[in-house]
């Protein structure tokens, strides 16, 4: 084997090597940090849901119904296990995340939506349903005195020239006084 083709065999190793290395990133400001299994969503105050719902928004922490969301910008939806006909009571709490899912799903909008870029190109754009997706950090929580509750999906939606998760900064900017999400360290 000659000399110059063990060099680039070696490269080639260690660069796919260094490829399947772990991206830690610490940032908590960056979308691409991820909540730790382990880490707090602390209940700061009484939740109430509807009945016939399993579900209450918080956007700029303020608690709403999903037909008040703007769901372009930053909102979490706190989620419980069970459907009533009455409404149900959610305690102050602190909730274990158990687990951490991050998620792309399509936005199913019922129509097609019209978003205005400056630049060069495109001034105007029609994009359909299928050029817009939610960007959703499910966080499953787990409480030993509340165990209907189920978990808090952190989220937006985003088209797809300018994709990306929120960040820990804006989780807690859409919870506001709500809920705190205290980071594992």
């Amino acid at each position: 084997m000659s000399e110059l083709y063990k060099y680039y065999l070696a490269v080639s190793v260690v660069s796919v090597l260094a490829g399947c290395a772990v991206n830690d990133v610490k940032d908590e400001d960056s979308a691409f940090y991820s909540v730790p299994v382990g880490s707090t969503l602390v209940l700061n105050q009484q939740v109430d849901i509807r009945g016939d719902q399993v579900a209450v928004y918080v956007q700029n922490g303020e608690l709403m119904q999903y037909g008040e969301v703007n769901f372009y910008l930053p909102n979490c939806k706190f989620e419980i296990y069970t459907m009533s006909e009455q409404q149900r009571t959610v305690n102050p709490d602190r909730f274990e995340i158990v687990k951490v899912v991050d998620d792309i799903e399509s936005s199913a909008l019922q129509k097609s939506t019209q978003l205005a870029a400056s630049g060069g190109a495109m001034t105007l754009g029609w994009l359909d349903k299928s050029y817009v997706f939610n960007y959703a950090t499910l966080m499953y929580l787990h409480s030993e005195e509340q165990k209907d509750v189920y978990r808090m999906t952190c989220q937006h939606w985003e088209d797809v020239m300018d994709d990306k998760y929120l960040s820990v900064t804006q989780m807690r900017q859409a919870m506001g006084e709500v809920f705190t999400l205290e980071i594992k360290k």
